[in-house]
């Protein structure tokens, strides 16, 4: 009864103060954007590097410089995620280069994992590597083609070649209908990669990184934290988990509170994949072998609510497209 109860006044704080806002707007005159120029950028939650790592920004994210500490630029990132990065992995840019950046032809880099790119078109010597990219970076081009490669260029103007077939136009990229397969691949192409408090790439990742990335895949910008995905979307509860769809979220926490603290994606038939010591499959079926105890709060769909207070469809994104 004491669950019930709680439940309940869940939903209610739920339908009364809805999806936590995506705080962010059209860049303005007077603001300063940087673009990531590494393939992962480190956020932290003071500037430091012994500080505690709280997100991650990957190669092309534009984010918004907020303040000046030292070496460290206090930033605001797409999904409305606030932190520190160090300088030297940011590309800072006037208003008319980003203004041209937001109109400029870009590719997004769509291999499931990581690529490199190399100096030339033909080789594969590491002593040829110009940087690695993971899932999701953005660079400017095509400049060239050639062998199967395209040639790129990164934020600080370095240029690469990397597999033509590991790119996509940035307006396809951004401007994907709803696909739970795509999200789902994403997701299991990560299986067994490590846990890391604060990542949000394919290298390492926390639960609601592995969320965030896996959506992205599919041109679709989550908020940063398991407690602000799980007020977005439409609610289902727990006891109704068998009408789950695969690409809903599922989230875990303290039943007594309702304190979300783990978030996982939907399947099908019980199962989920979700970051837990490593990227990994389990179950919320009580019946399956696969069951874990962790208390299963209730589940969100994204599926039909691109575009609400919360969910971004990239190519709706203010900060990507003029």
């Amino acid at each position: 009864m004491k669950h019930n109860i709680l439940a309940a006044l869940a939903a209610i704080f739920y339908i009364s103060f809805g999806a936590m806002a995506l705080e962010v707007d059209k860049p303005g005159s007077n603001d300063k954007f940087a673009l990531v120029k590494i393939s992962v950028a480190n956020m932290r939650t003071n500037p430091g590097h012994p500080r505690e790592l709280c997100s991650q920004v990957i190669m092309g994210t534009p984010v918004k410089l907020l303040e000046k500490d030292g070496d460290w630029y206090k930033v605001q990132s797409p999904d409305g995620y606030t932190g520190w990065i160090v300088d030297n992995s940011l590309q800072t840019i006037t208003t008319d280069t980003y203004a041209d950046w937001r109109k400029a032809p870009r590719l997004v880099m769509t291999a499931n994992y990581q690529i490199r790119l190399y100096t030339d078109p033909t080789t594969n010597c590491m002593q040829s590597t110009v940087t690695d990219l993971v899932n999701g970076c953005i660079v400017e081009g095509p400049l060239e083609t050639a062998a199967g490669r395209v040639k790129v260029a990164l934020p600080d103007g370095r240029t690469g070649w990397g597999d033509a077939a590991s790119f996509t136009p940035a307006i396809d990229w951004a401007d994907q209908t709803f696909d739970a397969g795509k999200i789902l691949t994403m997701a299991y192409s990560m299986e067994g990669q490590p846990y890391l408090w604060g990542g949000t790439s394919t290298k390492s990742l926390d639960c609601s990184g592995l969320s965030k990335v896996s959506y992205l895949s599919n041109g679709i910008m989550l908020m940063r934290d398991a407690s602000q995905q799980a007020r977005t979307g439409t609610r289902i509860e727990a006891t109704d988990w068998r009408s789950c769809k695969p690409g809903d979220l599922l989230f875990f926490g303290n039943p007594d509170t309702g304190k979300v603290t783990h978030v996982a994606i939907y399947d099908h038939d019980g199962n989920y994949v979700h970051s837990s010591g490593r990227v990994k499959r389990n179950s919320v079926d009580p019946q399956s072998a696969a069951y874990l105890t962790t208390p299963f709060l209730h589940a969100v769909r994204i599926q039909g609510n691109e575009g609400s207070t919360g969910i971004t469809r990239v190519i709706d994104h203010p900060w990507y497209f003029k």
